[in-house]
């Protein structure tokens, strides 16, 4: 448990100092989707089909995460890579809390067959609390309430984004399980000591990533 917090923890200050360092940066969470693909194309158990559909998914949620990095419409003070770094950030807190409103209060699998442990309770809980976020994200917006409205503002995201986030972090993870239990492996590889590998990391951004940038295109 030690070891897996204490890789973690780097883990987000690696992504955090990659989504805020300097302007070209956020260019580095290319390597996730290389590593995700590498991963996915060594899995010999999956079909060619399989294969394909993970690789067109993958290259969306690619192009996504690139739209939003590069996107020029958000205000001076927030930039693509803090909206990145956001994304991150709720899917963190997503799971955390669909984890340990799991753990208290979980009675009806999600999806038996393909993560036994997690829980409606548990994705309802993390859902609820994700969402609930967006209204401290508010709080930090000059006369957010009256820009809420502009299409593609900071404003206008702030409201979104921890809805969307919530929605798209269980399914993204549930997607991954589904592409390993295809493939017949516990963990998609060893990317990160006792996190698995790229897509086990990723999994939940790489659908929500692709959800934001196909809504506010």
């Amino acid at each position: 448990m030690k070891r897996r917090l204490t890789w973690g923890l780097l883990y987000a200050l690696i992504v955090t100092a990659i989504c805020l360092s300097t302007w070209w940066s956020p260019a580095l969470l290319l390597i996730a989707f290389i590593g995700s693909l590498r991963e996915v194309l060594v899995m010999k158990a999956l079909t060619a089909m399989v294969k394909l559909r993970t690789t067109l998914y993958l290259l969306s949620s690619a192009f996504a995460t690139f739209f939003l990095w590069t996107h020029d419409d958000w205000s001076d003070i927030h930039s693509g890579g803090e909206v990145l770094l956001w994304i991150f950030i709720l899917v963190w807190l997503s799971d955390s809390m669909a984890y340990i409103g799991g753990r208290w209060f979980g009675k009806t699998p999600l999806a038996p067959t393909l993560s036994p442990k997690k829980t409606w309770e548990g994705a309802i809980i993390g859902w609820l609390f994700t969402s609930l976020l967006g209204a401290v994200l508010l709080l930090w917006q000059m006369d957010a309430l009256a820009q809420w409205s502009l299409p593609n503002s900071w404003p206008e995201l702030a409201w979104k984004l921890p809805l969307i986030v919530g929605f798209a972090a269980p399914i993204g993870d549930l997607i991954a399980s589904k592409i390993k239990r295809l493939a017949g492996v516990k963990d998609s590889g060893v990317f990160l000591p006792a996190h698995g590998g790229f897509l086990d990391r990723f999994d939940s951004f790489i659908l929500a990533s692709l959800i934001v940038g196909l809504l506010i295109t």
